[in-house]
């Protein structure tokens, strides 16, 4: 007989493992009971990973809404309790919801992500809630007044210059052949965040850069460990910033062509100017922001112009209307941009079915109620742009494809919100709308094209293979 099996070391092990979820659950229990009478209704799931897996393989099949659907029919329309990555959790739901979340930004809650997505950005991921809300609120009024509308105004005939090169270099000789979207929609964001964002001009910056930022990515649903890509690319950075501050410092009258100059010549909270290591963090999180959603939105654009051809087609007689206004290499203008008003819909309905983010955390700064129910200070709280975007009493038909939603006054407030909303709008937003506009003008010009995976699963938030098309020039 084997010597384990006699051993009372399982049975101890069973009966600890036993006691500890028992107590876990119990002083759970005791603990939402303590707290308050009135927490919202849901249930916390399994001892520590509370409803993580449940929550993350329906993420990985992009219909995380099936998990929001089903707890806010079960529980609640506006507000529902789980357990997510450790930490009690509140899903936020509803136009009213998104309002009230926008409206108290930095006072009743603040920005806030699991371990495993502060650790890429940061050096430190134990900074603290109130550190955190003062840096955020002194980046994104910087980034504010960067990327104000008048300001990105002047970035189009760069974005177009660059369109123009990457569409010339590594779609046209493909023609006929596989052209992976994904990868080249994402070089052509990167190219645009390095120039216009980061003012790295020198393609040697870049080497290296492309999948590192790729690799980064992958790891924001990953458990908190060290990336070292991340740090790789934090140093990376932090050796352009060097070089940029020892030039500043010889400038007399230093200006502000880019975000890494702003950061550098604008003091923080206290007055004093940021260190190079806090510069590189700030433009780290903001390229990677500008680069994966706005490649994301790319990618699923060129997705449903391929499988809807009287969509494409609409979209090809705006586009092509402006194209014979334009003299030989003439590049596009702001003006140009306004004319697309089609095509501008056709990305906004894109980006309601296909979110290019499509979750956010947010943590309670104090004591609040919200709906008739009491969150308490330091829990968590998740919105989802689909408790809204596939809402069939804010539109009607929700799984259908249809620009005309966006005509005249558009969706209700708060209903569409993929660039947030109110106080909370992205800054970025015209930027983003500038450089999807400019790439899909020139590649509709020129080409038509069909998917080469009629079925290509959408695994996490992207096309599983990356979305192969075959492209087709134009007849001239």
């Amino acid at each position: 007989m084997d010597l384990f099996s006699l051993s009372p070391l399982p049975g101890l092990l069973l009966c600890t493992s036993l006691t500890l979820i028992f107590l876990w659950s119990f002083f759970t229990l005791t603990k939402h009971k303590s707290r308050s009478a009135n927490l919202p209704p849901g249930k916390v799931g399994y001892p520590i990973i509370g409803e993580t897996l449940q929550f993350l393989l329906l993420f990985r099949k992009a219909c995380q809404e099936k998990f929001i659907s089903e707890r806010r029919k079960k529980y609640s329309s506006d507000v529902f309790l789980t357990s997510l990555f450790g930490h009690d959790m509140v899903f936020f739901c509803g136009p009213a919801a998104n309002k009230f979340l926008f409206s108290n930004e930095s006072k009743l809650v603040a920005s806030w992500w699991p371990k495993s997505i502060n650790k890429l950005f940061y050096s430190d991921s134990s900074v603290s809630s109130t550190s955190m809300v003062v840096k955020s609120k002194l980046s994104r009024e910087l980034i504010a007044v960067f990327l104000k509308p008048n300001a990105v105004q002047g970035f189009v005939p760069a974005m177009d210059r660059v369109a123009r090169e990457l569409i010339r270099k590594e779609w046209e000789p493909k023609a006929g052949r596989e052209v992976v979207v994904y990868e080249m929609a994402k070089k052509y964001t990167f190219e645009l965040a390095c120039q216009l964002l980061a003012g790295i001009e020198d393609p040697e910056h870049w080497a290296g850069f492309h999948d590192r930022f790729a690799s980064v990515l992958a790891g924001i649903t990953s458990v908190p460990i060290d990336f070292p890509d991340a740090r790789f690319l934090r140093e990376k950075i932090a050796v352009i910033i060097k070089e940029r501050k020892s030039r500043l410092q010889k400038e007399e009258n230093p200006s502000i062509p880019d975000l890494v100059s702003g950061y550098l010549l604008t003091p923080d909270e206290n007055g004093k100017f940021r260190s190079v290591e806090d510069t590189a963090e700030k433009i780290l999180g903001t390229m990677i922001g500008a680069f994966e959603t706005t490649s994301m939105a790319l990618t699923f654009t060129i997705k449903y112009l391929a499988e809807l051809p009287h969509v494409y087609q609409e979209v090809f007689k705006e586009i092509m209307e402006i194209a014979k206004a334009k003299g030989p290499g003439e590049l596009l203008t702001w003006g140009d941009i306004q004319k697309m008003r089609y095509t501008w819909n056709v990305v906004c309905e894109t980006m309601r079915l296909a979110p290019p983010a499509q979750i956010a955390f947010k943590e309670a700064l104090t004591d609040f109620t919200f709906a008739g129910y009491t969150i308490p200070k330091g829990w968590k709280i998740c919105w989802s742009f689909h408790s809204t975007h596939k809402d069939p009493a804010y539109f009607p038909d929700p799984d259908e494809f249809n620009p005309s939603r966006f005509e005249g006054t558009g969706p209700a407030p708060y209903t569409y919100v993929p660039f947030g909303g109110g106080n909370r709008m992205c800054p970025g937003k015209e930027y983003a709308r500038q450089e999807i506009l400019v790439f899909i003008y020139n590649l509709v010009k020129k080409f038509h094209w069909k998917k080469l995976i009629p079925n290509d699963r959408i695994v996490f938030k992207s096309p599983e293979n990356g979305l192969p098309i075959c492209l087709t020039a134009h007849e001239t």
